[in-house]
């Protein structure tokens, strides 16, 4: 895909926040610092899709700090690791329809 004529070519759009090498990336939920990249944008350096490896949760990079700094998320809903081993339930993913 070609990148729109007014932007030069090898420059984001908005560099994505984990790029920066002063920001540590750590899950915005339960502050585990092992992330995976499981989406980029069409334009290259928009946008990433991550996902926590530990508690799942998944965003993209360009969401406002309440959905991608631990620091700004909101706190009744963040979890830790004893959260997690003392939750009732984790339901089930349901599989995919076939078609």
């Amino acid at each position: 895909m070609d990148r729109p004529p007014e932007l030069p070519p090898g420059r984001p759009l908005k560099p994505p926040p984990h790029d920066s090498p002063e920001v540590l990336m750590i899950c915005p939920r339960c502050a585990h610092d092992a992330l995976d990249t499981l989406a980029h944008s069409p334009v290259p350096g928009v946008w990433d899709v991550l996902q926590c490896a530990r508690c799942l949760y998944t965003w993209r990079t360009t969401e406002p700090d309440r959905r991608t700094r631990r620091e700004a998320y909101p706190a009744q809903f963040r979890l830790t690791q004893e959260d997690m081993d003392n939750a009732i339930e984790v339901p089930a993913v349901p599989p995919l329809h076939a078609g």
